[in-house]
């Protein structure tokens, strides 16, 4: 646990010294060292992170590398673990290309779409490790950032092509789509507020409707095909709960930060900042997605993280609208309580999966 929080430490130090410098070359530096530092652990690691044996059996399933496609997983997916195994013959030289893809993206998009790049990082930590324990929904997600930045410069076809290859990675990546018709619209915040109100009150009513009436007229087999194929580098204890619980506990969650957004990109300002705009619309419409798909099913909702993770660019964005530096630290710190918070909830959350933080050196 020391391992995680000592990363944690050392990137919200690197945040403020982003904060407080106003040298361009500084953010770069620190930001690039710690994309680094991600990237090298993230395929340094050995039994570390969710559904590892799963994914060290489909690596060894593959016998002889272009010669079978056929596991009912992606093609992307398994182009790399193909291309993996030709080139190194072994499964940390598959890391290492996921790797590649990830940070890559990561590397070129965060700059472009926040002031403060390092910050996004370290809220991205505190969330998902910044993808340091990545599964193929993560790879997905990272390349998803290439698609934010086509809505942003209405390119529709960079935009498609971007889904279209996470998709290769993550079917459930195709659920991105309709962000790009959300994205350069400006609401209201009576309409984002009862499009949320909606969502939760909507979800709550169905949630033992609608799995009932699948479970009565399908015996179960949708979701349990949905669940089995979501599970997969998804696992946690939330079957443990009901479903209204998850969702009253996940909205709450989103919740806090919505307030926090809302107060303080008024409609106004939304109206001149489209990147900023859009930004708000992606995050409310993961939020109004995830009540929505909840009662189907609790897997199934998962595919509102790839609307969820635009959190870590409106908070960066936050800290840019505090025109004073006290302001700015006062509110760093008061974001960092709350993250830390969330952090230690996700590192228990799966504990046996990411502790100890083995290497392959271990």
């Amino acid at each position: 646990m020391l391992f995680y929080f000592a990363l944690n430490i050392l990137f919200a130090l690197f945040s403020i010294i982003e904060l407080l410098s106003r040298k361009c070359g500084i953010t770069k530096l620190l930001f690039g060292t710690s994309v680094f530092i991600l990237f090298i652990l993230s395929f340094i690691r050995w039994e570390t992170g969710t559904d590892w044996e799963h994914y060290l059996k489909m690596y060894f399933w593959i016998r002889v590398p272009w010669e079978d496609f056929d596991s009912g997983m992606e093609y992307g997916f398994l182009f790399v673990e193909n291309l993996g195994k030709s080139i190194f013959d072994d499964y940390t030289g598959v890391l290492f290309i996921f790797a590649l893809i990830i940070y890559g993206c990561i590397c070129y998009a965060y700059p472009r779409l926040c002031r403060y790049p390092m910050v996004a990082l370290w809220v991205s930590f505190c969330v998902t490790f910044a993808s340091m324990l990545f599964v193929r929904q993560n790879v997905a997600g990272a390349i998803l950032l290439i698609s934010l930045m086509c809505a942003y410069r209405h390119d529709f076809k960079g935009f498609i092509f971007s889904v279209f290859i996470a998709s290769l990675f993550h079917r459930t990546a195709w659920a991105f789509i309709i962000v790009y018709p959300l994205f350069n619209r400006v609401y209201t915040q009576k309409t984002i507020t009862i499009g949320l109100l909606v969502s939760v009150v909507v979800g709550l009513a169905m949630s033992k409707f609608i799995l009932g009436t699948l479970g009565v007229l399908f015996s179960g087999v949708i979701e349990a095909k949905i669940n089995t194929y979501l599970e997969l580098g998804t696992n946690d204890n939330s079957m443990s709960y009901s479903t209204s619980f998850i969702l009253l506990k996940g909205f709450a969650n989103r919740c806090v930060l919505l307030i926090l957004f809302l107060f303080e990109f008024k409609e106004s300002v939304r109206k001149n900042d489209r990147l900023l705009n859009g930004l708000l619309n992606v995050y409310v419409f993961g939020t109004i997605l995830y009540c929505s798909l909840l009662p189907l099913s609790i897997s199934l909702a998962r595919v509102a993280v790839y609307m969820d993770i635009v959190q870590i660019f409106l908070i960066s964005t936050i800290l840019v609208h505090q025109k004073r530096m006290a302001n700015r630290l006062l509110l760093f710190f008061v974001l960092w309580c709350y993250y830390i918070i969330r952090f230690y909830t996700y590192l228990m959350s799966y504990e046996h999966e990411f502790m100890p933080f083995n290497t392959i050196f271990s």
